[in-house]
């Protein structure tokens, strides 16, 4: 990869060895701990969302009426990305949308939505569906107790929809205009990540961008200490070059070293920091 190459080695590619940092977490956002190089397997997930999106709101598509091949990862973060306002219910497909209040039946229902055969999850729309209660008919298999409950929850739920003569509305629910986007959906894909809460404190700061990237790569505890060298099995020093007193550690070497404690007092002092000097005490 000509981007992993680029920024470890200075060249087309690098191997493992040059690698400090997995390349998944580098792409992360630098507010989740990551450099904020775009992955490019995350832009092309969220541009051929886009597709399905304009399947879905823009009938006069040229490309209307294909048949459009999607992944289960695909579908998952369209149907997990979306919501919609019932309307008149000629497009909101009645197993699968969100339409009621927010939730569908495969997430209210998942019991009767298994007695559902696939080809009818994605094309009984609402208003088919409440036409002579023609829903009903697309379940098929014997029912069980919860499958029975969970029929007569339906039945109820159908009996109250009113629809109206407004067309249905599909939501985006990562923008705020509720449309789609592909850097809200690029975005959406980090949901659920560790927030990185000293990144300000790396990249907000006047410090040159290779002191920047330095704190970074200290900050994932990658930097080629004895400790690390020790671990992969490489020639290293046994303690502290610059103390010669405790193995060289990234929390030795930022914190604890003699040599260091001594730097951050100068430095607290002239900035006027009434801050404790950091101690050898785990934090």
């Amino acid at each position: 990869m000509l981007q992993r190459g680029f920024l470890w080695a200075g060249r087309a590619a690098a191997n493992g060895g040059h690698c400090h940092v997995n390349w998944s977490r580098v792409c992360r956002p630098i507010e989740l701990g990551g450099l904020g190089v775009r992955d490019l397997k995350r832009d092309g997930l969220a541009l051929r969302l886009r597709w399905l999106w304009f399947s879905r709101t823009d009938p006069e598509r040229a490309w209307q009426g294909l048949d459009l091949q999607f992944s289960p990862t695909e579908r998952a973060l369209f149907w997990a990305s979306t919501f919609t306002i019932l309307g008149n219910g000629l497009s909101a497909l009645l197993w699968e949308d969100r339409w009621i209040g927010g939730r569908s039946v495969r997430e209210l229902m998942p019991n009767l939505y298994g007695c559902i055969p696939k080809r009818r999850r994605t094309t009984r729309t609402v208003a088919d569906g409440l036409n002579g209660n023609s829903w009903a008919r697309d379940i098929q298999g014997n029912l069980g107790l919860h499958e029975i409950g969970q029929y007569l929850q339906l039945w109820q739920i159908m009996q109250r929809t009113e629809l109206s003569t407004a067309p249905d509305k599909l939501i985006w629910r990562w923008t705020a205009s509720g449309s789609y986007s592909a850097q809200s959906c690029y975005t959406a894909t980090f949901h659920g990540a560790t927030a990185c809460h000293s990144w300000k404190l790396i990249w907000k700061c006047w410090a040159p961008p290779r002191v920047k990237f330095f704190h970074w790569l200290a900050n994932q505890d990658r930097c080629w200490t004895a400790e690390r060298l020790a671990r992969h099995g490489l020639q290293h020093h046994p303690r502290c070059l610059l103390c010669d007193q405790q193995p060289e550690t990234v929390r030795h070497l930022m914190l604890e070293c003699p040599l260091t404690r001594q730097a951050w007092h100068e430095t607290l002092a002239w900035l006027r920091i009434p801050a404790p000097i950091p101690s050898q005490e785990p934090s």
